[in-house]
């Protein structure tokens, strides 16, 4: 398992009934992740943007759903999530803004997100997500990668 990844999971609370969300990209990653939730007792859905991705995790010891990035919601049943790792690149995504919107909304109160960013956006991502009610955003450096982390304080905006 990457260090760098390894490293991100401890953001995961250790905490009964946690439920975790993946919008796949490496499938490595994606089996590690499933490794790791299956370890800890904790619920894993992941999901695919594209068929290729799909394909590649769909065996994976999790529930596994191939979306499409332009579905009206992400979540089934309503459901949301303690921690969602965004794996999928933010520069190929065809509504930056509407696909976090979406992930705001399925993020549980108190609820992080996170994601590799090109270090040179920093400033831009931390603002982008301030201006969708993201909240204790932080940047985390690992091993040559930079991620963002941002949480769901609360609920209360209309996102």
């Amino acid at each position: 398992m990457e260090a760098a990844v390894r490293e991100l999971y401890a953001i995961i609370p250790k905490l009964p009934g946690v439920r975790v969300y993946n919008f796949a990209f490496d499938a490595q990653k994606s089996a590690d992740l499933a490794d790791f939730c299956a370890q800890e007792g904790h619920y894993l859905e992941i999901a695919a943007l594209d068929d290729e991705i799909y394909e590649a995790v769909r065996g994976l010891e999790a529930k596994v759903r191939r979306i499409d990035e332009a579905k009206e919601r992400y979540n089934q049943r309503s459901m949301q999530f303690d921690t969602i790792f965004i794996d999928y690149p933010v520069e190929k995504l065809q509504d930056t803004e509407a696909f976090f919107r979406k992930v705001y909304r399925m993020t549980k109160n108190a609820g992080d997100i996170i994601f590799e960013i090109d270090p040179a956006k920093e400033e831009e991502m931390t603002r982008f997500l301030v201006d969708l009610n993201f909240v204790a955003i932080n940047p985390i450096e690992s091993e040559g990668k930079l991620f963002l982390s941002a949480k769901k304080l609360h609920g209360w905006a209309k996102v």
